[in-house]
């Protein structure tokens, strides 16, 4: 879609948007009341020239997507749908940025929820319980050898209730307003997840370090349990061990052998959640 397409707003959680770049210390902020979906547009202003750090929000979403094309819920008034311009990152280190970027957007909600409860399941996604409160979705554009950029897209639910969810998702989904019983200000989580995430993508890196690998290790929704990765064309089940330092999912299969997984999706035995 083009951006001419979509329809844009002056203010966002009622802050014009030259206050919110100002408050965040980003280059700018493009507000939106509806959109397809924020990571489009951003792809579009990265196309023409925006510069780091800068910012989509939208209203709504209508055809917001998750990780496989999958679908997300986003509506109007309701969550944080956002995406920000990244650069300076090089093919070899961009699988770092989904983790990435959801850790720091975890560290984030802490703010808003019981400190370190909100929970990383590997690879792009944030728990509350098992319920998915996040998601994540990092996209690439690449001009042959030339650095390119990635579009860092964030979808959190923040004001939904149960009734607000559409019936297939309601017993997997959740918001912050569900979790910590009071609705957070939806400009005061956008500011926290802003600043906190470019902090974090300031300086690319190809490995954890020592620190956030251990905070990465005590939110891992996965260590210990029974899963099925879906990697490829054969389905791996077995026990997740926790994420490597280079992001990987190491899974023990059935059969006893480690496999280092770099990217796919997965399923818990015991829950019909992601």
């Amino acid at each position: 879609m083009s951006t001419g397409d979509t329809d844009s707003a002056d203010q966002w959680d009622g802050v014009a948007a030259e206050e919110l770049a100002r408050r965040w210390g980003v280059p700018r902020v493009h507000l939106y009341q509806r959109v397809g979906s924020t990571n489009d547009v951003a792809r579009e202003l990265a196309e023409s020239g925006a510069a780091h750090g800068t910012a989509v929000l939208a209203e709504e979403q209508v055809a917001g997507r998750g990780r496989g094309g999958r679908g997300w819920q986003s509506p109007p008034g309701l969550g944080l749908w956002l995406s920000l311009v990244v650069r300076g990152w090089q093919r070899e280190e961009i699988a770092m940025l989904p983790l990435l970027v959801g850790l720091a957007t975890a560290e984030a909600l802490d703010r808003f929820a019981a400190p370190g409860a909100v929970r990383i399941k590997w690879p792009n996604d944030l728990l509350l319980g098992d319920r998915k409160l996040c998601g994540i979705l990092c996209e690439a554009v690449w001009e042959s050898a030339a650095p390119g950029f990635v579009i860092a897209g964030i979808g959190i639910n923040l004001l939904q209730q149960p009734e607000d969810f559409h019936p297939e998702i309601r017993a997997t989904a959740t918001s912050l307003a569900q979790a910590a019983g009071q609705p957070p200000r939806r400009v005061d989580v956008a500011g926290e997840v802003v600043t906190g995430v470019l902090a974090a993508v300031s300086v690319p890196v190809r490995e954890f370090d020592p620190g956030r690998l251990a905070e990465l290790a005590s939110r891992d929704a996965l260590r210990g349990r029974e899963v099925i990765v879906t990697a490829g064309t054969q389905p791996v089940a077995g026990t997740a061990l926790g994420i490597a330092p280079d992001g990987a999912l190491l899974v023990r299969s059935a059969p006893g052998a480690l496999r280092r997984i770099r990217s796919g999706s997965v399923r818990l035995l015991s829950s019909e959640s992601g």
